[in-house]
């Protein structure tokens, strides 16, 4: 690193927590906090979903996904777009109706306590696990870049994180990821250019070489029950997975209730899908392009490197001061863009659904908005610990990621889709259906199904989802009679009535 790569992480950082600053000294109590007083422009939370699922996993796997395998990981998308267009038309209303601060409020007003207390609970130790991949992946490349030690970049990382969005609640989470979307978009641009111009031909030169190397298809449409990249996985592995993340998620739901109303959630929600589109479309694009260049140039890096090592090589061997110190800059963006959603939303999770509910006396709102800070702080240092194991996985990042959401994905959107769908099911019956399903997947994954019998893991999210919905309908459903009546159209307080 040169003093102007330093310089301009410097700078950064110290933006991002300007940003927390100011967004701290604008907080009166926990909704401000939490929900940023529900009235964020619409653009703007759209572009904070983005940059909650668009880690520096996604990053760093991303562009070494375009290396390795092509263009093909872009029909995801697909899946993104139909699990979004759901969640506009079913799950906003019944948000906005209900003024939710959680997601699992929802299953409380539907089944009981019970139900949103193993809702969040699930929630926790999901996203527990995925902000670990998030601390480890930018403290993987930062490690390798400035020479540091693992721990040290792991635990940089994290508390960078933890400072801005313990103090400056989801206000200056969000207009934080803005910032951060922008550094990584002139990051990935500014390299793809430096890239084409040490090609004779440039970008000409670097698509037909791509072409040649069968990079450039988008969409496969064979099926395959290992391979991610077909259209198949996509519509329905992948679709329950981004289903669960868009539906079920607090870190997605809180975005939408900080919105001012319910066409400004559904916007936001869409406008976040084709912004990710094209970040991704983006990265997998410069992944492309860094194997061509490789080939082009064969003395363009002075070892071969594997996919998620392809952009950390990048920075180290090619990129000039000042440009390396942006890409290593829009990689702490895109890890602190999802550790802070994702702690912040573990924090919320945890105050109001684990501990407003069980006191004896309501707490004050400073006394509330004290708990707030120290749940998110806490949080963020249980990732430090999950982000070691991390670093013991093997599997390329973005893969690891998604075989890990995939985990909870099925059990979660089951118990959504019984309070949805359907107006007979019983919390009985729902919790069952949640309960063996999640055993089922993590049975399988102890006697290794997958590996044994030639599936993809993320397979087992559409199966737990059918056996939720199959147990939690079929077991003592409600007569008519005793039905859930659903939600009344509209609340004296909600959005709608405004």
């Amino acid at each position: 690193m040169h003093f102007w790569d330093l310089l301009v992480i410097g700078l950064y950082g110290l933006t991002v927590i300007a940003i927390g600053a100011a967004a701290n000294r604008k907080q009166k109590n926990t909704e401000d906090y939490y929900l940023g007083g529900r009235g964020l422009p619409w653009w703007a939370v759209g572009i904070s979903i983005l940059a909650t699922s668009f880690s520096s996993a996604s990053l760093i796997g991303g562009t070494g996904a375009g290396y390795a395998s092509g263009m093909k990981m872009i029909q995801w998308q697909i899946g993104d777009l139909l699990a979004f267009s759901i969640v506009c038309v079913f799950f906003l209303p019944y948000f906005a109706r209900l003024r939710l601060t959680t997601a699992y409020e929802f299953l409380e007003h539907r089944f009981g306590r019970a139900a949103r207390l193993v809702a969040s609970g699930l929630f926790l130790l999901q996203t527990v696990l995925r902000t670990g991949l998030l601390v480890y992946a930018p403290a993987l490349a930062l490690s390798t870049v400035l020479g540091w030690s693992i721990e040290t970049a792991i635990s940089l990382t994290a508390l960078c994180a933890i400072l801005y969005s313990s103090f400056g609640g989801i206000s200056a989470v969000i207009w934080t990821d803005l910032i951060q979307v922008g550094v990584i978009g002139v990051g990935v641009v500014a390299s793809l250019f430096l890239i084409a111009g040490d090609v004779p031909g440039g970008f000409d030169t670097i698509l037909e070489t791509a072409r040649n190397a069968n990079r450039m298809q988008a969409v496969d449409l064979s099926f395959d029950w290992k391979n991610p990249f077909t259209l198949g996985w996509t519509v329905l592995a992948y679709g329950v997975l981004a289903l669960s993340i868009a539906g079920t998620n607090q870190q997605a739901v809180q975005r939408y209730q900080s919105c001012r109303d319910l066409a400004s959630s559904r916007k936001a929600a869409l406008f976040g899908w084709g912004i990710g589109a094209l970040v991704l479309g983006a990265t997998l694009f410069l992944g492309v392009c860094l194997h061509a260049w490789t080939t082009l140039v064969p003395d363009a890096l002075p070892d071969p490197v594997k996919g998620d090592q392809v952009l950390p090589a990048l920075i180290l061997h090619r990129l000039p001061p000042g440009l390396a110190g942006l890409l290593v800059a829009a990689i702490f963006a895109a890890s602190m863009s999802s550790i802070d959603s994702a702690i912040h939303s573990m924090s919320t999770a945890t105050l109001i659904d684990f501990v407003r509910p069980h006191l004896r006396q309501p707490l004050t709102e400073s006394a509330e908005l004290r708990w707030a800070r120290v749940l998110t702080a806490l949080f963020g240092l249980i990732a430090l610990g999950v982000a070691l194991v991390a670093a013991q996985q093997e599997q390329g990042l973005f893969q690891t990621m998604v075989k890990w959401l995939g985990y909870f994905a099925g059990p979660l959107l089951g118990l959504f889709l019984l309070g949805i769908v359907t107006r007979r099911a019983s919390q009985p019956g729902a919790l069952l259906g949640v309960g063996l399903s999640f055993l089922g997947v993590i049975g399988s994954i102890v006697l290794e199904l997958p590996a044994e019998y030639g599936f993809h893991p993320l397979w087992l999210a559409p199966v737990a989802l059918g056996i939720t919905l199959l147990v939690g309908r079929g077991f003592a459903p409600l007569p008519a009679d005793r039905a859930w009546p659903g939600l009344p159209e509209s609340r004296p307080d909600s959005d709608q009535s405004r």
